[in-house]
């Protein structure tokens, strides 16, 4: 079997474009800090790079370089796990029993959209309609004769809309905590031996843990779990600085912006229209369900807001971290949402061109 090799002068200019990419994104996030905006680390990125990517600059952020940048998040989301998150776990019947309802009415609607007002075909319209990952959905999609480009850049143009509004719409509804919940990450400081060995030890058990059981978004999953089952324990309570939790977070910015790559102005336009119109139908549905579960179990509708919202789980547990809500919770509902999506959508698919079929 051939190897691989990636030329000395490829690699170079991925790095350097990615590099650009980060100084783009870190100049956008202090814009943002300076705007007092909520989550400005990762939105000011995005935004910058979202705009340098279509006016064609030389900035790019792939999989090899975004998955140090997850690692890191995962990391820091684990620490959102405590030994007291589970007390209330009873009170998250009722919202995980109505996530299968929640997530087959959006799909419903979603690929209705796609599919009568974007005129895409039947197998682009299902898999750009799912409420699931980026690279399940297109690898899924592609498998069975989706246009995967158009199922990446609709995802992307969702994440992206859903990251730069709800952020700002919760902020506007959800009166700040009396008391701020416990932070996740401490005061800027340079990481001392406990932190080494406990944060880099997290990310390197998860990233091989990750890798071997095949999890979907392995690079962000694996370190979640590790840390999520040290700090849930109680085995220990180490924090990761302020400074490197934003510079992950710009490298999450960056590379949301950065799949915008390619397209010219009037082809992120229509990529956009169409994801705004998904994305409206997914929001409402989403705040529709918050507030009336809300109504029914006293839990905060912000937090089930972002539970249910259809951003990535990485972006929606920042946004619980910067608003003083349980991250936690947002983590175990998206991750029953990843499982759901991934078991249910091959098989829904299947049953539906068997029906067109026969």
């Amino acid at each position: 079997m051939s190897r691989r090799f990636v030329p000395d002068g490829d690699a170079a200019r991925i790095v350097l474009r990615f590099l650009a990419a980060v100084g783009v994104g870190a100049a956008g996030g202090a814009t943002f800090v300076a705007l007092r905006a909520p989550l400005p680390w990762v939105l000011g990125s995005m935004a910058a790079c979202a705009l340098a990517s279509i006016a064609r600059w030389p900035v790019a952020a792939g999989a090899a370089t975004r998955r140090p940048m997850a690692a890191v998040i995962g990391v820091v989301l684990g620490c959102s796990f405590h030994p007291g998150l589970w007390a209330t776990a009873r009170e998250w019947w009722l919202p995980l029993l109505l996530l299968p309802v929640f997530l087959g009415i959006a799909a419903l609607l979603c690929v209705a959209w796609f599919r009568r007002v974007a005129g895409f075909d039947p197998a682009t319209a299902y898999f750009a309609g799912m409420p699931g990952g980026i690279a399940e959905m297109v690898l899924m999609g592609g498998e069975r004769g989706a246009d995967e480009r158009t199922v990446g850049l609709i995802h992307a143009a969702r994440i992206f809309l859903v990251v730069f509004t709800l952020p700002f719409v919760i902020r506007h509804v959800h009166a700040p905590a009396a008391t701020p919940a416990k932070a996740v990450t401490a005061a800027s400081h340079w990481p001392d031996l406990s932190l080494l060995l406990w944060g880099g030890g997290s990310m390197v058990a998860g990233l091989l843990i990750g890798r071997a059981l095949r999890l979907p978004a392995w690079h962000l999953m694996g370190p979640l779990a590790v840390s999520a089952l040290l700090h849930a324990t109680g085995v220990t309570d180490f924090r990761v600085p302020a400074w490197l939790l934003a510079a992950a977070q710009v490298g999450l910015g960056a590379t949301i912006g950065c799949r915008f790559g390619g397209l010219g102005l009037l082809a992120f336009v229509r990529i956009i229209g169409l994801a705004a119109g998904s994305t409206l139908i997914l929001l409402a549905l989403t705040f529709a369900f918050a507030v009336s579960i809300g109504c029914l179990t006293g839990l905060d509708p912000a937090l089930l807001a972002l539970a249910y919202s259809p951003g990535g789980l990485a972006e929606m547990s920042m946004v619980a971290i910067s608003l003083a809500l349980e991250p936690g919770v947002v983590i175990v509902h998206h991750l029953a949402r990843v499982v759901l999506v991934l078991v249910a959508a091959p098989l829904a698919f299947r049953s539906t061109r068997q029906e067109t079929s026969s």
